[in-house]
């Protein structure tokens, strides 16, 4: 059996605004330029290979999600991390 990670995050109150930052950063996005002529792909913080999304504000890691927490932190998010058996 591996040891994963659950990673359960919250916000009392936060704008719109920052809430896509947030997003963006940790999820990455898509990007247009040139009026559509070119897609490029900004990757986030989360890597498709070691984590995953269950749902909003749940996500399940392979390894302590350091460099998440520290995104968390600087979002003043609330957060819990539980250690889950797979």
């Amino acid at each position: 059996m591996f040891m994963k990670y659950l990673l359960v995050y919250g916000f009392e109150s936060i704008s719109p605004k920052k809430r896509l930052y947030f997003n963006r950063k940790l999820y990455g996005f898509s990007d247009y330029s040139n009026f559509g002529s070119y897609s490029y792909f900004r990757k986030g913080i989360l890597n498709p290979k070691e984590c995953e999304r269950l749902a909003k504000g749940v996500v399940l890691c392979k390894n302590k999600p350091k460099e998440l927490i520290k995104h968390l932190k600087e979002y003043k998010a609330r957060y819990r991390i539980l250690k889950v058996l797979s």
